[in-house]
């Protein structure tokens, strides 16, 4: 059987193409490389390289073998990085969110179900989220569209509707309702970590103009101290009030909208019943 390091420092000459490149980047002399080059031909049966007295070159056979070793390596990699994430999946809960209130909501319940687990989370694309999912990086993730991939079971979490935030002598704060273009020239103080409504503002609100804040913290000083709009949800407006210098004013645009959807591996599905059946009577009763 080859050995892997044999393979990883054969791609690694395929990458760069001299003896001496590659050896650097293996921080290896380059004597040993070409020990270790002769050695994968020896174990091959096969010449991998034209010689002559200057360099070494792949032939067309070493072209495949590099080929055939950089997918080999791929799939070596995947299968440690899956069998690591699964180990840790056993005495960890990672969570994915698309968006950072949903998270914060959901917390408190995993740790009502799983207290005896370490618990991590994190804001991530929607894209990596479910491909995390799928090779057990995470456990649980926070979509805001239901989950198309039949590996993954998925259930309806909380609704968040966007709302903008305004002192009371702002130009908009009569208004029952704004849309995105009255957002036309407008500042706004927006927050870095806001997940997928970061790119709704960019993307339906290009007229406007974002101060972007780094924290939490910041934003709220500014926001107390100066006139400028910033963004709040309904369901954020339930654990944090706006001062009462401002006041709150509804996004009527489709996008404003967004529902939640909690989802994690069908194998996963016994496993987390009993968090799952509770955010059902949750959304129930609500």
């Amino acid at each position: 059987m080859i050995e892997i390091y044999l393979l990883e420092q054969f791609t690694a000459f395929a990458e760069y193409g001299t003896l001496s490149k590659a050896a650097e980047s293996l921080h290896i002399s380059q004597p040993a490389l070409s020990r270790s080059m002769k050695k994968l031909e020896d174990e091959l049966g096969v010449s991998l390289f034209e010689r002559d007295k200057a360099k070494i070159s792949l032939n067309e056979t070493g072209e495949l073998a590099a080929r055939l070793a950089s997918e080999l390596l791929s799939l070596n990699g995947g299968m440690v990085r899956r069998i690591k994430a699964f180990d840790r999946s056993q005495r960890s809960i990672n969570v994915a969110s698309c968006a950072p209130y949903p998270m914060s909501a959901m917390m408190p319940l995993l740790q009502e179900h799983f207290g005896d687990m370490l618990i991590t989370s994190e804001l991530a694309e929607l894209d990596g989220i479910e491909a995390g999912l799928l090779d057990n990086t995470y456990q649980i993730g926070i979509l805001n569209k239901p989950a198309e991939n039949g590996a993954l079971f998925c259930q309806r979490f909380i609704s968040e509707h966007l709302f903008i935030s305004v002192s009371k002598n702002h130009r908009l704060a009569n208004r029952e309702y704004i849309t995105f273009d009255d957002f036309e020239g407008e500042s706004f103080l927006l927050f870095e970590h806001v997940g997928c409504w970061k790119e709704l503002c960019h993307d339906k609100m290009k007229g406007a103009n974002f101060l972007i804040q780094n924290t939490m913290d910041s934003l709220e000083e500014l926001a107390r101290r100066t006139d400028f709009p910033c963004f709040t949800t309904d369901a954020f407006m339930q654990t944090s009030p706006i001062g009462e210098n401002r006041v709150a004013i509804p996004i009527e645009e489709p996008e404003a909208y967004a529902t939640f959807y909690i989802a994690c591996l069908n194998s996963y599905k016994k496993k987390y019943a009993s968090f799952f059946n509770s955010i059902r009577s949750r959304s129930i009763q609500s």
